[in-house]
């Protein structure tokens, strides 16, 4: 029988199981809570939006079909009715080594190696991009590009106007028709960046694309651009309302230099960051799409002509510059999601983005991530994969409702610069920022390698340059973040110092593990070293002397609860006794009073905020501040 054959006497695969319906879900789902309210299940977005346990038809239902088809308005569903079988979105790298020339042959190398379009990240200074300050060191970074095959973009911040006019010269010169340049002058995100706004920038902007548009018919000229949001912070709702209101502002100073809405439109490009939550990130990208057609819509727009040209970068706030070979597993749930979500361009940042500018061998990984998703995985054969999924379909819309409030509050502030300028939105972002902070904190949000499971003393990769540090120029920028980085502050320290402690571990090991990898991972994040974390004592006596050996002054109680009923008072006291100057209890104590006065310094618990005990676990072992 051929395998694919069907044969009527074989018993369908669920055939011993039970039919199952939702009310027996829910009674066995009440049932593990033991008591706890039902809306312990209900998880939520920094947006507030209802993450439930189970989606049903009822949540989004089949027949409602708002989110249209594929290639038609309000293109939710993605830009195209059919994708290029061999390029189904352009893997696009980033190029920011100063030096023009260094750039140049970063750039042959990864065209030649898979990469199909290119971002120059200009900084005239070279302090954080490639310093292009003239024709010279434009047609340098370039010369060899095959401009007809591989799209140019720019990321040049606030000279964003001047490096577009010299990219605009220079593919001019070159005499071939540039395929979609990406000049993306962005006044909006260089405010967001530096807290200023020069003068005339979109004017200029506007003015430089209506003499060059005929020239680069498909070229996008003006970008809203969401990450500073992003990297500063900000939630879901918040990056698409951002970006929406950069692009309803690029959309004005276009049609105010005799753009028609259509055209106005076809010249501006979006840019959102992605993280590694692959549903609630896919879902983004289809909210921005469905609300910014809903703009060109009220923009008096044509149906055709309301996609957007959407370029996502993964989430710089999520890399790690510890233990960076997990920043791997984030890109590519990120750069997942992104090819999910429907993106045109798709940029996947270097393993050690945090550390510096990358070595060949990083961007090769950072390439390769996009190659195996587009054609190992199959992802570039299908149009919007979770599309009818009701939990990304009903994320889909509840994003959009709370963005669009979002845009329509911040619009009627004056626009965004007004509310950039007013410092509201940097206050709205802040308060988002500092509940993730708090979660990260107390360890409710682990990031692997940093709150959790910390390696100590690996050795990082290389780099091709370190990263520069770069403040915020004014109180009005929206200063980048990255969760990690209070946690590898501290360990840092911790490391340098060469502190350790001493796991003063009562009763067999099964009984003390669990407390003891407690405690082993909450020090290993402030870089603080573990001494016999898995040793077993006869007594309080063996115990003590094997600290007096181990030359640790700071020494850490571990246990089962009923072993500390009975030992922890009369360990505590006789570490002291042996000269251990501070004794950190793990665990949540009953009889906080009589540990304490037995010598019990410090207590480690979940929940706790974990910066704060590194902090002063490190100041008694004598860690610099």
């Amino acid at each position: 029988m051929s395998p694919m054959t069907e044969d009527a006497s074989l018993l369908p695969l669920a055939a011993d199981f039970p039919d199952q319906d939702e009310a027996r879900w829910r009674t066995l789902a009440e049932a593990a809570l033991k008591g706890a309210p039902w809306e312990r299940l209900i998880g939520r977005t920094a947006d507030s939006v209802a993450l439930a346990p189970l989606y049903r038809e009822a949540d989004f239902p089949s027949g409602k079909d708002a989110s249209g088809l594929p290639g038609h308005a309000p293109f939710t569903r993605g830009a195209v009715a059919t994708l290029d079988r061999f390029q189904p979105w352009h893997v696009r790298q980033r190029f920011a080594h100063p030096d023009p020339a260094q750039t140049n042959a970063d750039i042959l190398a990864d065209l030649d190696a898979g990469v199909s379009s290119v971002e120059l990240v200009v900084d005239p200074t070279g302090a954080g991009g490639v310093a292009i300050i003239d024709a010279d060191a434009m047609k340098t970074a370039l010369d060899g590009v095959l401009v007809d095959l591989a799209p140019i973009a720019l990321d040049a911040s606030a000279c964003g106007v001047d490096a577009a006019r010299l990219l605009a010269a220079y593919l001019s010169d070159v005499g071939e028709a540039a395929i979609m340049p990406a000049f993306d002058i962005d006044p909006v995100g260089a405010l967001m960046r530096t807290g200023a706004l020069r003068e005339g920038d979109f004017a200029d902007a506007a003015a430089l694309a209506r003499a060059h548009r005929d020239t680069f018919p498909q070229a996008t000229w003006l970008r809203a651009d969401a990450r500073p949001v992003h990297e500063a912070g900000g939630s879901e709702a918040q990056e698409i309302a951002a970006a929406l209101t950069s692009g309803i502002a690029h959309l004005r100073a276009l049609t105010q230099a005799g753009f028609n809405i259509e055209d106005a439109a076809q010249a501006i490009s979006i840019t959102l960051a992605v993280g590694p939550d692959v549903l609630v990130e896919t879902a983004k990208l289809r909210a921005l799409r469905l609300t910014w057609a809903r703009v060109l819509e009220a923009s008096g727009a044509k149906p055709d002509a309301r996609a957007a040209r959407l370029h996502a970068v993964t989430s710089r706030r999520m890399m790690t510059r510890h233990d960076p070979w997990t920043n791997m597993l984030r890109t590519t749930a990120a750069g997942f999601a992104a090819a999910v979500g429907g993106a045109q361009a798709i940029t996947v940042l270097p393993l050690t983005e945090a550390l510096g500018l990358p070595t060949p061998f990083a961007r090769r990984m950072a390439r390769n991530t996009q190659l195996i998703l587009m054609e190992e995985s199959s992802l570039g054969r299908v149009i919007d994969p979770a599309g009818g999924a009701w939990f990304v379909e009903k994320m889909t819309h509840d994003l959009a409702e709370s963005a669009w409030q979002l845009m329509q509050a911040i619009e009627a502030q004056g626009g965004i610069v007004a509310a950039l300028q007013s410092g509201d939105l940097q206050k709205q972002i802040g308060v988002v920022r500092a509940k993730r902070e708090k979660a990260i904190a107390t360890r409710r949000d682990q990031i692997t390698g940093i709150t959790d499971f910390p390696l100590l003393g690996a050795a990082l990769p290389p780099v091709a340059l370190a990263a520069p540090d770069v403040a915020p120029t004014s109180a009005r920028a929206l200063a980048p973040i990255r969760w990690a980085a209070p946690f590898e502050a501290l360990r840092d320290k911790g490391e340098a110092a060469v502190a350790r402690v001493f796991f003063a571990n009562l009763g067999p090991l099964a009984e003390f593990s669990p407390r003891a990898n407690f405690a082993k991972n909450l020090f290993g994040a402030g870089g603080v070293d573990a001494i016999g974390s898995d040793v077993e004592y006869a007594g309080k006596t063996a115990c003590v002397a094997a600290f007096t050996l181990s030359g640790a002054r700071v020494a850490v109680l571990t246990g089962a609860d009923a072993r500390y009923a009975t030992e922890a008072t009369t360990t505590a006291a006789a570490l002291k006794a042996a000269g251990c100057i501070w004794v950190v209890y793990a665990g949540k104590p009953a009889e906080e009073v009589a540990l304490r006065a037995a010598g019990v310094d410090q207590f480690v618990f979940a929940g706790q905020d974990a910066l704060e005990a590194l902090r002063t676990l490190q100041a008694a072992l004598g860690v610099p501040a």
